[in-house]
């Protein structure tokens, strides 16, 4: 009995450390860029809501004492309506864009720290520790909405999982709802499903998340469809550029042309090259394992790289390095801390190229300076070493034979 009391105690002190070290991260956090320089929240306020209207954010607008139309918020159905419902939040005074920045800030933290603790219910202190302190996470962690779908991400993972297939889709669901890059994950569980022989259940769960998610949309599409619409149209019609692939090797290599044809046939090539790793291991995976595989296949030759990716890569990359021998976790989370270190290196550099820029021929120039091709190289070596830990992970989880022994080497609480 006083040795079952003493294991309660300890992952009670477990937790409560967990926690505290991620609301005290959260915090440094905010306080690097307590008024939200360079923050999508700062700016879709103004541009949304600053007149304290408070006018739906899927239709278009014109604030009070302007006379420029406002498109939609090119954002799915759940971040918008979070944007909206934050704004009831703040007092129109002369502080208000700070305000709603900070106090967005404040749930981000809350957001965070769960983050934190559903990787420690999944692969254990050590890990949730490991995303907790990676730099480019907080860095990024308010720049734009993206941790309210990495909590339920984690969620539908955790439930998967535990073979709570249902709720896991519901979840996902809330998650594509809210970001929509969840909807890869339908790939792996695909395979998860099919691997196992579990048609069935795979029609279930797709049926399950696909309801959830027309039922989360529907009310938004009732209101104004042509507003909800925007963000797909938004997407399709983007071009590439900003800290993407393509703009770091346009940068480098000038003579080298991208257009949209060639994001469409490198994800298709990424994502067989994903789909043929996870049907070639020699048993089973779980969804914990390999769901950054596909994440970062996605991500790499995306449109554009928003800083805040790295907070989907982070949290599911150390998924997948608890999932490794102790002997390779030992020296590979060394990989991990210079992928992320160069993942901070990279982030600096970008915004500092833009202040660069918007202060250059002023009296108050940079102390700083960040050139274009200075970024371009941070950019390099960002993409190289994101690559090599992928392809190193994919390696040694593939030597493993993942899934052999897959009931000893979870770690699922």
């Amino acid at each position: 009995m006083a040795s079952q009391v003493k294991k309660l105690r300890s992952k009670r002190d477990k937790v409560l450390s967990l926690l505290l070290l991620s609301v005290i991260v959260g915090i440094v956090a905010l306080l690097q860029n307590k008024y939200g320089r360079l923050s999508d929240i700062r700016s879709f306020y103004g541009m949304h809501f600053f007149d304290g209207q408070h006018l739906w954010p899927f239709s278009e607008k014109i604030l009070i004492g302007e006379t420029k139309v406002q498109h939609p918020v090119e954002y799915p159905a759940l971040t918008g309506l979070i944007m909206w419902l934050l704004s009831f939040l703040v007092f129109s005074t002369d502080t208000a864009i700070t305000d709603y920045y900070r106090i967005t800030a404040g749930f981000q933290i809350a957001l965070f720290t769960l983050s934190a603790y559903f990787i420690f219910k999944l692969v254990g202190k050590k890990f949730a520790f490991y995303f907790i302190l990676a730099p480019a996470v907080a860095y990024s962690l308010n720049r734009n909405w993206d941790i309210w779908a990495v909590v339920t991400m984690l969620l539908a993972i955790y439930f998967f999982e535990k073979k709570k297939f249902s709720l896991s889709a519901i979840l996902l669901a809330i998650s594509i709802a809210t970001k929509f890059f969840p909807v890869v994950l339908m790939l792996p569980i695909m395979i998860i499903f099919i691997r196992d022989k579990q048609i069935r259940e795979f029609l279930k769960y797709v049926i399950t998340t696909l309801l959830s998610w027309v039922v989360i949309n529907l009310p938004f599409v009732l209101i104004d469809f042509s507003g909800w619409a925007y963000f797909y149209r938004f997407s399709a019609e983007r071009g590439l550029g900003s800290a993407s692939i393509y703009e770091i090797t346009d940068i480098i290599f000038p003579a080298l042309e991208f257009d949209s044809i060639h994001f469409y046939i490198l994800n298709l090539f990424a994502l067989t090259l994903v789909s043929l790793f996870l049907i070639k291991l020699k048993n089973t995976p779980s969804l914990t394992a390999v769901s950054f595989f596909v994440m970062f296949g996605f991500i790499l030759f995306n449109k554009q790289y928003s800083m805040q990716y790295v907070i989907w890569l982070a949290a599911l990359a150390v998924l997948s390095i608890a999932q490794l021998s102790k002997k390779h976790r030992e020296y590979f989370i060394y990989v991990y801390v210079a992928w992320q270190s160069a993942e901070f290196a990279f982030q600096y550099a970008f915004y500092q190229r833009i202040l660069t820029d918007a202060y250059a021929n002023t009296a108050t120039p940079m102390s700083i300076s960040v050139s274009n091709t200075t970024y371009a190289y941070f950019g390099v070596v960002r993409y190289l070493l994101a690559i090599v830990f992928a392809l190193l992970l994919a390696r040694l989880l593939y030597l493993a034979d993942y899934g052999k022994d897959i009931s000893k080497k979870s770690s699922i609480a």
